[in-house]
């Protein structure tokens, strides 16, 4: 199998917040990648944001959502895709989509508020040839944005 090269880096930016919503995506994250994410309302960013932000970036996220254990509703680490998601060709818009690095047991809060703070960029949006692939970088990419981003 033919990897796609992904180079790495923290380039630390902003920080920028975003506050949203939590809206329903296409259900990859969790069903096909592994990898279960927050989507935030594109409302929050649309018009912040254009094609020279898009990329892989690590920040801190909260979800604010009375029915979440306390713990669930603290600040985590968070690893998220800012773009079009090259991989996929059915994208209509762009995402915001978070991985919160704390376990949810599965719940899902969808209309909950999401507030969101990007503190790094860690790479550029990559088309990938395979789901292997994607799922491997986003591995990568959590891996990465938890070890190197700490504060």
């Amino acid at each position: 199998m033919c990897r796609t090269a992904v180079q790495r880096v923290i380039d630390p930016v902003g920080p920028h917040r975003l506050t949203g919503k939590v809206v329903e995506g296409f259900k990859r994250g969790s069903k096909q990648l592994g990898w279960p994410t927050a989507n935030l309302d594109p409302a929050a960013f649309e018009s912040r944001f254009d094609a020279s932000t898009e990329g892989v970036y690590v920040g801190w996220a909260a979800i604010r959502d009375p029915t979440l254990p306390e713990e669930a509703q603290a600040v985590h680490k968070a690893v998220l895709s800012m773009g079009w998601n090259p991989t996929y060709t059915d994208v209509k818009q762009r995402t915001v989509e978070a991985y919160l690095c704390h376990d949810f047991c599965g719940r899902d809060f969808y209309g909950a508020e999401m507030r969101l703070m990007i503190c790094a960029f860690l790479r550029s949006n990559v088309k990938f040839d395979s789901f292997d692939e994607l799922i491997q970088a986003i591995t990568d990419d959590v891996e990465f944005g938890q070890r190197g981003r700490s504060s």
